[in-house]
């Protein structure tokens, strides 16, 4: 996909406030010019990472995604990894817009559903996922989901247990092995920033005992970037 060039800041800003409003508007305003102090962005725009994800969801952030080819790159070998273990139904917790049950349906046809806490992720995956069968989108948090246990063969977080504050990523991490039957699959990056918390989920599973099927960076990524995937087996625990 061919990459946008983007508007002078002030039509940005104006489009912002224009479109959805002044806390909209002042949520772009703080992430663009607060990158100089972290610590300030974490406490200023990421106090609620749900009213962040809900402010910061839509078509702009979708446009952000999609303009970068290595989120697509990832995207797909993820897509091809989660296929060669053949679940039968899959969960993705923070699914967004969609983008990651999108590219494992290119490879699987099983019953997929995709829960996510911010509305305005949901609205624009019920967009990009219009016309897929078999692809249910609810609203809910992972850190108390509305399934029943071992729910689902496989169970997905895709970047979403780092932007949780410890006590939230311990309950999604507790919440995914309850409602999985065979396997528990996670992308999630390890270095810190204002809105990641830099776990390693790998050896919280194995510290917890759990045997992992695989686990290592994603090679479509710089080998500089902190990329973890793992696929745990909480059925061998």
């Amino acid at each position: 996909m061919e990459r946008s060039v983007p508007l002078p800041l002030p039509v940005r800003a104006w489009s912002a406030w224009k479109n959805r409003g002044p806390r909209y508007a002042w949520h772009k305003v703080l992430r663009r010019t607060l990158g100089r102090w972290p610590d300030w962005k974490r406490r200023l725009l990421y106090a609620d990472p749900r009213e962040y994800w809900t402010l910061r969801g839509g078509q702009d952030y979708f446009r952000e995604q999609e303009d970068h080819p290595t989120r697509t790159g990832r995207s797909e070998w993820i897509a091809d990894r989660i296929a060669t273990y053949r679940p039968t139904s899959i969960l993705e917790i923070g699914c967004g817009y969609g983008k990651q049950l999108r590219a494992i349906r290119q490879r699987l046809d099983v019953p997929m559903v995709g829960l996510d806490f911010s509305p305005t992720q949901l609205g624009q995956a019920r967009v990009y996922l219009g016309g897929l069968d078999r692809v249910d989108l609810a609203l809910g948090t992972g850190a108390r989901l509305p399934f029943a246990d071992q729910s689902f063969d496989l169970v997905l977080t895709s970047a979403v247990i780092l932007h949780n504050p410890p006590p939230i990523a311990e309950q999604i991490r507790r919440e995914v092995m309850r409602v999985s039957r065979r396997f528990a699959a996670h992308n999630e990056d390890t270095d810190l920033s204002y809105n990641r918390y830099g776990y390693d989920t790998a050896a919280w599973y194995r510290a917890a005992g759990i045997e992992l099927a695989e686990c290592g960076p994603i090679p479509t990524e710089p080998d500089s970037a902190p990329t973890q995937f793992c696929v745990a087996e909480p059925c061998r625990r």
